[in-house]
């Protein structure tokens, strides 16, 4: 018994050493504009999503700050739980709250028409592997063409 213990201890010690990878994003399949309450967007995105790790990772609902081009945009919240599979490419539909700032609507339109723009995401994000659930603290700024800032109806 506490041979076996010991044993899985062990395992486990060992696993937990094993690097994490950051999931990748392959492609943006877009984003469907659900409804449409004043400043509040409901929104879909469709993206696949590659998992690299031995494990699969949960996305729990979180809220980031969005900016483009140094324009303050609103937040974004995750409603609702994701879960990526181990070592596999997933296609996900994720749903979207979008909390707009002020007149960030036409500050989009604007930025649209452009081939790129730099998008500014920070804020925590709240993921886990099991049971266990950590917070993590997120600040990146990518590159992304104007044309993903379009709603399909």
């Amino acid at each position: 018994m506490i041979r076996s213990s010991l044993f899985l201890c062990i395992i486990l010690v060992l696993t937990a050493c094993k690097g994490f990878k950051y999931p990748e994003l392959r492609s943006n399949e877009g984003v469907k504009l659900l409804k449409m309450d004043g400043r509040n967007l409901t929104l879909e995105a469709k993206a696949v999503v590659y998992n690299p790790n031995g494990f699969s990772l949960k996305l729990k609902p979180s809220k980031v700050r969005i900016a483009i081009e140094g324009q303050e945009m609103g937040f974004v919240q995750l409603n609702q739980k994701l879960k990526l599979k181990r070592k596999s490419i997933d296609t996900l539909l994720i749903p979207i709250n979008v909390e707009l700032a002020e007149g960030s609507m036409l500050t989009m339109l604007r930025y649209m028409v452009r081939d790129s723009v730099k998008l500014h995401v920070t804020g925590r994000v709240k993921g886990g592997i099991g049971i266990i659930s950590k917070k993590q603290k997120i600040d990146f700024e990518r590159s992304i063409p104007g044309r993903m800032l379009r709603f399909k109806l």
